[in-house]
This record gives structure tokens, sequence and C-alpha cells, in this order.
């Protein structure tokens, strides 16, 4: 070996792993640098984030083994959720409390804003005129994205609710459909509360949910693609970066994904077709022009913002995420030469994630990665914790009586859905809503070589279990930390 071969190999394996002179070759990458990468959405290139949808073989088979066949063997269970659903026949009642208790206890607190905006204000103007209150609105006017079936009804809706102490109370709704505001003594105000609550399912599971979903692909890739597998970003992501891109993948482009929303389809529960049911998801991605309650789609660097306990128990654990992140990238230079290309390729792909002029100010880089960790495990499956906990026959996605004005007599709860509707709503609450967790965020195997950074995971797990235990004195532990999963899996 001569002296030049002798340089490279000491430097090779001697440098530090986060030193710009570190001499790697193109088998210290995962999938050899020749790895997954973000492109523009096939379906809405200029609505949707970018998507990943040249996904490796191995990560492919992984899914398949560990979730994708388990979609088939659940099939088998539609016999079972067609006795189920002729057996429950039709809706359940709402009373007032528990559609309140939507507002103050559930995934549904995230879309009260106190931000009226124009149209809000214009639609409500009586009431705003009369009294004076603490005024928010819950707004769904995404729906009418959606393109109904022959027979099944969707309408924009708004709730106007007023903050009464730590709790928001009902005052009116607005029927878009109908251009009508229903107070809780009219007759219309049962069937009212019905298309609120359709809106809702709707506009979680395609406007918001999705968020938490798409737009952190492109981070999955990168972070496969572009960093050494030694590195310590690398390591401290892998963990939650397991099934996600196939999982991904599956739900926006195979021909059986419930988004298809096809007739036959015993798991695709929806009102309308999947040109309609798409452009929800560019609502949530690309904002709703004049509306405030829809934002475009921005990368948050802190705990989200959200009403009520559901808020509570999100930054409990986003707060513990990222003192655990923190600890792990302390020692990570400020010019790491990977940590900047990483960076600036998020950057390039994620709207408003901290390009590498700003990745090591301060906290950012913690704060960026925190993001990542907690969306994808805490905050991704809490939403489907929360929503798996919903009476199906309360919250429907499919309503067979047209939108109600303020005088409309609702129509017997039996004749509202069909046996079918709430059959695939069952089959899809089992297969897709609900959590099935593989790998938990409590039980995560991090590939740290280093001792502080290897005491820094058990202090991490230890502190996850101290979280749980606050949560739980204080009533708000809305799902229990060992089914809360590392990654996107469901």
């Amino acid at each position: 070996m001569d002296d030049n071969t002798k340089n490279h190999s000491r430097v090779k394996h001697d440098a530090s792993r986060t030193s710009r002179d570190h001499q790697y070759d193109q088998h210290d990458f995962l999938y050899s640098r020749k790895g997954p990468w973000p492109q523009p959405s096939p379906v809405h290139p200029w609505g949707e984030s970018p998507a990943v949808i040249h996904v490796p073989l191995r990560e492919r088979l992984d899914w398949w083994f560990w979730i994708g066949s388990r979609y088939l063997i659940y099939l088998l269970l539609t016999p079972y959720y067609a006795v189920k659903a002729l057996m429950l026949r039709g809706l359940k009642p709402v009373s007032d409390s528990e559609f309140e208790q939507f507002f103050n206890q559930s995934m549904l607190v995230k879309f009260i804003t106190s931000q009226l905006d124009d149209v809000d204000r214009d639609v409500f103007n009586g009431i705003l005129q009369q009294e004076q209150q603490n005024w928010h609105i819950v707004d769904f006017q995404a729906v009418e994205s959606v393109k109904p079936f022959k027979g099944i009804h969707v309408s924009a809706t708004k709730t106007l609710l007023y903050q009464q102490g730590d709790r928001f109370k009902v005052r009116a709704i607005y029927i878009d459909a109908t251009a009508s505001v229903i107070s809780p003594d009219d007759s219309g105000w049962a069937l009212a509360k019905y298309f609120v609550l359709q809106g809702g399912a709707l506009c979680s599971t395609l406007v918001t949910h999705p968020l938490q979903h798409f737009p952190f692909d492109s981070i999955n890739a990168i972070t496969k693609t572009a960093l050494p597998k030694t590195h310590v970003l690398h390591q401290l992501l892998t963990p939650h970066m397991r099934f996600t891109l196939p999982l991904e993948n599956a739900v926006l482009n195979y021909k059986s994904s419930l988004l298809q929303s096809k007739w036959y389809m015993v798991y695709a529960p929806y009102p309308g077709g999947p040109s309609g049911l798409r452009d929800l998801l560019v609502d949530g991605y690309k904002g709703i022009k004049g509306n405030l309650s829809y934002p475009p789609f921005s990368y948050q660097m802190d705990a989200p913002n959200v009403e009520g306990p559901y808020g509570i128990y999100l930054t409990r654990y986003y707060e513990v995420i990222f003192a655990f992140v923190k600890r792990v990238l302390h020692h990570v230079e400020p010019d790491d030469f990977w940590v900047a290309k990483w960076a600036d390729y998020c950057h390039q792909h994620v709207k408003a994630f901290p390009a590498s002029d700003k990745i090591f100010e301060g906290d950012t880089l913690a704060r960026a990665v925190a993001t990542y960790i907690f969306t994808v495990s805490v905050s991704h499956s809490v939403d489907h914790y929360s929503y798996g906990k919903f009476n199906k026959r309360q919250i429907p996605l499919r309503i067979r009586q047209s939108p109600p004005t303020a005088s409309t007599s609702m129509k017997p709860r039996s004749q509202l859905v069909t046996w079918y509707d709430m059959m695939k709503y069952f089959m899809a609450d089992r297969l897709f809503f609900s959590p099935t967790t593989i790998t938990t965020l409590a039980e995560s195997q991090y590939a740290f070589m280093d001792s502080e950074q290897q005491q820094a995971v058990e202090e991490f797990k230890t502190a996850l279990l101290i979280a749980e235990n606050e949560l739980i004195e204080r009533g708000v532990n809305y799902m229990p930390l060992d089914e809360i999963a590392a990654s996107i899996q469901f």
C-alpha cells in the first residue's frame, strides 16, 4: 500500500464524522447514493407536496410483510362488518353536549381559530353585532371541492363558537349550500350538526392530516440518500423513517387506494370520487385564498398551536422530543458539510424548511429535526387514535339528505345512511383510520456508538414515561405511550 492510499484510509476512518474533510465513498451511503428522492406529484404536480414514487425494493418488501399483507387479511372480515352495519342501522343522535365535546376534547380542536375573516363576519353578522363574546370559528369550507355521488350530499359549513372559561360553546352553524344560519332552537339543528361533523371527518382525514404525511416524505428520502449512514443525523432519524415511503406511495398512487373511491371498494367510504377528494389535499397544502382558516403549508419549528387539552398533550411530548434531539445533536459542528447539504436539499422541497444559511443558528437544527420526529410519531399517531375513538355513527362521511335550512325537518336517522355506507366506513376504520402500530416511539433503537448519545436515548425513554404519567394525572393522556408509533406506518 503506497503512502497516498494509507493517508486516504486514515482520513476516512479517523476524521470526525461531522467534518467537511471526511472522505466517504459511495458505499458509505444507504442505497449507494442511488436511493429515493422527491419529485413533483404525478397527480397534482403544482398543487400537492413533492412525492416519492421510486421506492427501493427492500422498503417495499418490508412494508408488504408487516403492513400490506395485513390489509388483505382484514378484507376477509368484510362479512363481519356487513353484518355489523346491518345490525347497527342508521346514525346515532348527537346531543348538544356531545357536539361541543368534539370541539373541546378531540382532534377537531385543531380547526378552532380566533381569526374570523370577512366571510365569517358577514355570515354571522347578526349574531356578532348583537352579542359580545370571545368568538372563534370552525370552518369546513374545503369540502366544497367534493363531487358527491348521486343521492349523497355534502356542504361547506362554518360553526361559530365562543370561549367560556376553558371550554368552547357552540352558538350557531352556517350551512353554505342553503346560505342558512341555524341556531340550536331551529328544527334544522340536528341535521346541521351531522353536516358539520361530516365536514370534520372529511377535513381531518383529507385536508389537515395529510400535512403530517406527504410534506415529510421529502425529508425521509433526502435523509436516506444524501447523508452517510454513520452520520449522527442519519442515525437519529432512521427509526422514524421505516415503512413510510411505501405506505405513502400506495395511498397516493395505487389503483387500490381508498382515495380512488370506487363503488365496489368495500373499504372506500368517502362521499365522492377521486378528483374531488384529491382537491382536498391541494386545499390543505396550498391553502384557500382569502380564508384565514386554511393557510398554505409551512414547516413549523415549534410545538403546534392547538387549543385545549389536546394541545397540552401535543406540547408536552414535543418538549421531550426536542430536549432529546438537542442533546444528541449538541456536538454537530456549526459548519457541518453534510448537514448543510441536507438542509439545502430539504429546503428545496419542503416549504419554510431552513436552508444551510439558517440551520446552524441557535437551536434551529434541533427544532427542525424535532419537528420531523414529533410529527411522524406523536402528532400523527394521536390523530389516528382520536379519530379511531369516534363513534362512526355520529360523525358520518356520507349523508343521504340534502343540507338543511333553519326550518328543515330531518329524516329518520335510519334513512340518513345505508348499511353499505356504514360497512365501508367500518372497514376503512379497521384498515386505515384506527392505528395499528408495528414499531413504537418508546422502544426506538438508535445505532449510536457514542456513549453520551446512548445515555441520551435511555434518558429520553425515561422522560417519555414521566411525560405520560404527568398527562395521566392531568386527565389528558389522549393515547397510551406504548401505542405511539415511531414512524408513519398507518
